[in-house]
């Protein structure tokens, strides 16, 4: 549900305050009237977002005409006369743009359940909520007139800078603009600031509530209590009520919008955290010895093994079965999403990376977004045995490395895996040094400096800086 309420915020929140602005400074007209209008006018945009092509030429030609239709809005902000022009074609062009972002495919379905009528909620109370902002916010750019070019510049910038670097970022796609590095590094961070755009909005009406406080309220407060006749005094008492009433509503709704929008940035949006992995140390003989009994209660159990080199393997052990014993050891990665990890949510296994859905039966069958299977493990005297080779051999599906202390063979000295600056592979097992004479010495003798029972030829061999 946040989500959607989400996405119509920066869509829709600058608008509405340049709306607001707009109306500020002319006469005012009825609140169904610009409702209708305004909800006629999405609709129209949503409707047109599907009419037009998927294309780099459309993209251009909307943001162009974005740009001029802006330009001439602030342009129209020197005259005073009534338009509802303005209210139709922003928002409008508003909801054409919102209708090409993947929100509106996402909200669609087959049928009518309760997730769409809910969704279908949010993206409604959204809307209504913006058009109350703008709607309170005239209301107190009327009592606080130089307020209102401030906001529009601000308001205006909101949409203008981003839209620039999308322009920019069409004409280089189109090769119209050669790319260079200055151009896309420009692009991507005023696009970048769209995301940012509702925090913005909320910003510039929490000021000027700010200014509204010291300018109007404190001083009408003031003048309530030093009038003397009883007429006058009720007058002023009004006058301070009603700003005061005007003022906690614009508050109330900012900290509404406010919150529910920094809920999904901060909580609803984060991916679900991976519980805490048991870390595990691989005994001489080279095969890994866990438990069966606690590992059959059907709930994931993340294991973490520290390679020589520092690198972590995240492994876990799941029954897959209610009714009898059908333990499952894979690796806490796979193949299309790298090593983002799993969690468990009910009876069901969740991919972090892509949020699929994966049935317990499932896990431990190679494919798709399933965890890449950990080869060659038994079931042996009431314990899952795996060997150290299937651990490494998912070496490359990790990424993590910890910082482990380590001894140069030939030296001595301690250092960390980090920070040292050579290292060598040797008999499976890496080593590392602190200069390049030490491992050019090594290289050359390794059975020198290891002790007898790991001397060995090398299984696999290389050394990096």
């Amino acid at each position: 549900m946040s989500y959607y309420w989400a996405s119509i915020l920066p869509a829709f929140l600058p608008t509405a305050l340049l709306l607001a602005a707009h109306w500020a400074a002319r006469p005012s007209c009825g609140p169904w009237s610009l409702l209708l209008t305004s909800m006629g006018a999405l609709l129209a945009g949503i409707g047109l977002s599907f009419a037009l092509p998927a294309s780099q030429f459309a993209a251009l030609g909307l943001g162009i005409a974005q740009f001029v239709l802006l330009a001439g809005f602030l342009l129209w902000q020197f005259t005073a006369r009534r338009e509802f022009f303005w209210q139709i074609a922003l928002i409008l062009l508003a909801g054409l743009l919102w209708g090409r972002s993947p929100v509106l495919a996402s909200l669609s379905t087959a049928v009518i359940n309760t997730d769409f009528i809910v969704n279908l909620a949010s993206i409604v109370t959204a809307f209504a909520a913006c058009l109350l902002l703008g709607w309170l916010t005239s209301r107190l750019l009327r009592e606080l007139p130089r307020g209102r070019w401030p906001l529009l510049l601000a308001a205006g910038a909101l949409l203008l800078v981003p839209l620039s670097g999308n322009i920019l970022l069409s004409l280089m796609k189109l090769q119209a603009l050669e790319l260079t590095r200055a151009r896309l590094s420009f692009a991507a961070r005023t696009i970048d600031l769209e995301t940012g755009a509702a925090y913005g909005a909320l910003l510039l009406v929490g000021l000027l509530v700010a200014v509204a406080v010291v300018r109007l309220a404190l001083p009408r407060r003031q003048a309530w209590q030093a009038a003397q006749p009883l007429i006058a005094r009720r007058i002023a008492q009004a006058t301070y009520r009603q700003t005061q009433r005007l003022l906690g509503a614009l508050a109330l709704v900012l900290v509404t919008m406010g919150g529910v929008h920094a809920y999904w940035d901060l909580v609803a949006s984060r991916p679900p955290a991976l519980s805490a992995a048991t870390r595990v140390e691989i005994p001489a003989d080279d095969e890994l010895r866990l438990a069966l009994a606690p590992m059959m209660d059907g709930n994931l159990h993340r294991f973490a093994w520290v390679a020589d080199d520092g690198k972590v393997v995240r492994f876990f052990v799941i029954n897959r079965l209610e009714d009898r014993a059908s333990p499952s050891v894979v690796m806490d990665a796979c193949l299309l999403c790298g090593d983002k990890g799993y969690v468990q949510q009910g009876d069901q296994i969740v991919c972090v990376g892509c949020g699929v859905h994966l049935f317990k039966p499932s896990i431990g069958k190679p494919g798709g977004c399933n965890p890449v299977p950990v080869e060659n493990w038994r079931v042996e005297g009431g314990e899952i045995v795996i060997p150290k080779a299937s651990l490494e051999a998912g070496l490359p599906l990790f990424s993590t490395v910890l910082t482990i202390e380590v001894t140069d063979p030939v030296s001595g000295r301690k250092l960390t895996n980090t920070s040292a600056a050579f290292h060598y592979v040797y008999a499976g097992k890496t080593y590392f040094f602190a200069d390049e004479a030490a491992l050019e010495a090594f290289r050359d003798d390794p059975e020198k400096y290891l002790p007898e029972d790991k001397a060995a030829e090398p299984a696999a061999q290389g050394a990096a800086p």
